[in-house]
């Protein structure tokens, strides 16, 4: 049986959508829009890992943009909550592969506030082997260490371990500590 580990976003669940994004735009109203995308971009990975809770990743964008008044609490509601959906047909597949026998994982950056959401949101996410969220290990994709810690979770090797991710960049941090990583392109790109 195969050992297989998938991102979530853009893979099992819907990414961000531009309606979401211009729902959180709205309410926070940065003076310059690509100041702020490029501000809030720039410390999500230390978010993502959580070396920065919701007060200090708001914080340091509200710090370095100019932003209406907002509240931390809302911000992080718009930022989260449009994406909670699934993509039904992976998820039937990934249930497919477990009720096969085949040992699955999921290794993805998250927030620790939507990582709790999508757990919340998502109950098939505990038929998984591992799940792995990089708010919960303190480091995220491409961190080697993100890769090494969600195969060991799944008590596996990297060399046997194939992996899902719709990020090339993502998917060559896993190639490079010997997963046999793949972009994923749709459902049908999902082989092994």
């Amino acid at each position: 049986m195969a050992t297989l580990l998938f991102d979530l976003y853009g893979v099992l669940m819907r990414s961000a959508t531009p309606a979401g994004h211009a729902e959180l735009e709205d309410y926070v109203r940065p003076a310059d829009s690509d100041h702020f995308w490029s501000i809030y971009e720039e410390f999500r990975p230390a978010y993502d890992a959580g070396q920065l809770n919701d007060s200090q990743y708001w914080g340091r964008i509200r710090a370095l943009t100019d932003l209406g008044p907002f509240e931390v609490s809302h911000a992080v509601d718009l930022d989260t909550d449009h994406l909670l959906a699934a993509d039904e047909d992976m998820v039937e597949m990934v249930l497919g592969f477990i009720g096969e026998g085949h040992s699955v994982g999921i290794l993805s950056n998250v927030p620790a506030a939507l990582g709790a959401k999508v757990r919340e949101a998502q109950p098939w996410l505990q038929e998984c082997a591992a799940v792995t969220l990089s708010c919960d290990i303190g480091v995220a994709k491409p961190d080697p260490e993100a890769y090494l810690v969600a195969v060991d979770a799944l008590g596996a090797h990297a060399k046997d371990t194939h992996f899902f991710d719709d990020r090339p960049d993502f998917v060559e941090g896993a190639q490079r500590v010997g997963l046999n990583a793949h972009v994923f392109t749709g459902i049908d790109s999902v082989r092994f």
